[in-house]
């Protein structure tokens, strides 16, 4: 069975060496930027990183997604809005639970609201579910 990962899900993986479980399975486009932001906030607002952790981190999320199948979200923006709408969150939380709904495979994420909105519509697990 495949997975489609979110960016707290990968940021997990990466954190607890252990990219391999990423391996064949899906994501966003889009969590290039959310891991990113996450990176960046770790070294630039919660300082629990310096900027050379923060580069070799950069470094393993690219090494990691070049293990995963990345898709865009071609033309399905009306869904995913009615999606963040419906559930009151955001447009990526959003766009991640139409492909976990579309595909029928389940949802892997850390983000507690996310899991609680999300559950309603798809299955959802943590990444110490899978591994």
């Amino acid at each position: 069975m495949s997975y489609i990962f979110d960016s707290s899900a990968i940021f997990k993986a990466i954190k607890e060496n252990a990219i391999e479980f990423l391996a064949g399975n899906l994501t966003l486009n889009l969590t290039r930027y959310e891991m990113g932001n996450i990176i960046w906030k770790e070294y630039t607002i919660h300082k629990r990183i310096d900027r050379q952790e923060a580069l070799k981190i950069i470094k393993i999320f690219k090494d990691a997604l070049s293990l995963m199948e990345n898709l865009a979200i071609n033309c399905n923006e009306e869904e995913i809005l009615k999606i963040a709408d419906d559930l009151k969150i955001t447009f990526y939380d959003a766009a991640y639970i139409c492909y976990a709904k579309s595909r029928g495979i389940p949802l892997i994420t850390e983000d507690r609201k996310l899991m609680e909105k999300a559950e309603q519509h798809v299955k959802i697990l943590k990444f110490e579910d899978i591994i």
